[in-house]
């Protein structure tokens, strides 16, 4: 073995040589026609090993490395302009999907008109201080010109949504018509804020401003919270129909108590929260009633199982009509 050059070392070693075998004329081999290439580099008969000092190989690794590592930045930066020719064709796409549908529900809606399943008419009845407007606006028939288009639970909310209404029914007639039945609510007293006057249902619901030549027979109820806790005070009241008609108006007192005012003048203070006790106690006892049907006094009935009955120190105003205002009035 001979050592070649200064510099690094390399060792030359020649594989065994093959072990002549006796070729027999049964298993000659057959020539192989090969053909002729002018720039086919020959290779060589026998092949050999070539080794590689330990440090050579580090430095072949690190550019092998280096190599790598372009690769991988070039392709970082093609898939990222690839991705952005992505989003950019998915827009396009997705405007071009909603040109479709836009010309799909454009055509379907005109089939369905001209099938008779289209909004043509409406049939508005059971309304009195509804606005037809009102009702129409809730329909929404801008938007909506199909029966198969109206939502029917939607428009249901909204109608109801409106301050008379207390409830509605849509009934669809075939060909092209809406009926809707209303059925509005009914006025259960005037609720005084102010220097203006308001009707109130039962439930203590707004409906409108009245007007001072109301025609309107109902309790009033004067204060801040007087109309959304009217309904409880109402329902005491009406457990004793003779303390009911004389009646004047309900005061409401820092918005936790009721002063009721009766025709004559009296008042009864009711507790926070004890509308039915107090008036039980009131209408029970035959000395608290006798003084409620004489001169002007003030009964209090605060505290449970005590009563108060003493004279008025100024008469009670009573509740003079309004002089100016417009609102609902009774037909």
């Amino acid at each position: 073995m001979q050592q070649v050059g200064t510099g690094s070392r390399f060792w030359w070693r020649a594989l065994d040589a093959h072990t002549p075998r006796p070729v027999t004329p049964k298993s000659a081999p057959r020539p192989v026609h090969r053909p002729f290439h002018p720039h086919a580099v020959p290779v060589p008969t026998h092949s050999f090993t070539l080794q590689v000092p330990r440090g050579d190989r580090r430095r072949r690794a690190h550019r092998k490395g280096s190599k790598v590592s372009g690769l991988a930045i070039v392709f970082a930066a093609v898939m990222a302009v690839a991705g952005s020719a992505s989003v950019i064709a998915f827009t396009l796409s997705d405007v071009s999907v909603r040109v479709v549908q836009d010309n799909a529900r454009h055509y379907t809606t005109q089939a369905l008109v001209g099938a008779g399943f289209g909004i043509d008419q409406v049939s508005l009845t059971g309304q009195r201080y509804t606005l037809d407007s009102d009702v129409f606006d809730a329909l929404d028939l801008a938007n909506v010109k199909t029966f198969p288009g109206l939502d029917t639970a939607a428009v249901l909310k909204r109608i109801e949504r409106i301050t008379w209404v207390d409830t509605a029914q849509i009934t669809r007639v075939f060909p092209g018509m809406l009926n809707i039945e209303i059925k509005e609510r009914t006025p259960a007293a005037i609720w005084r804020r102010g220097d203006k006057s308001y009707l109130i249902d039962a439930t203590g619901r707004t409906l409108g401003p009245v007007q001072q030549t109301n025609g309107w027979a109902l309790p009033h109820v004067v204060g801040e919270g007087a109309s959304e806790d009217a309904a409880l005070l109402f329902a005491a009241l009406s457990r004793h129909g003779e303390l009911q008609s004389r009646l004047s108006y309900a005061e409401r007192i820092a918005e936790r108590r009721w002063s009721v005012v009766l025709k004559n003048g009296s008042r009864i203070e009711l507790g926070a929260d004890r509308e039915v006790e107090g008036l039980d106690h009131v209408v029970s006892n035959s000395t608290l009633r006798k003084a409620l049907d004489g001169a002007p006094v003030v009964v209090d009935v605060r505290t449970a199982g005590r009563a108060v009955i003493r004279a008025l120190a100024t008469p009670t105003a009573s509740l003079a009509p309004l002089n100016s205002g417009r609102g609902v009035q009774q037909p």
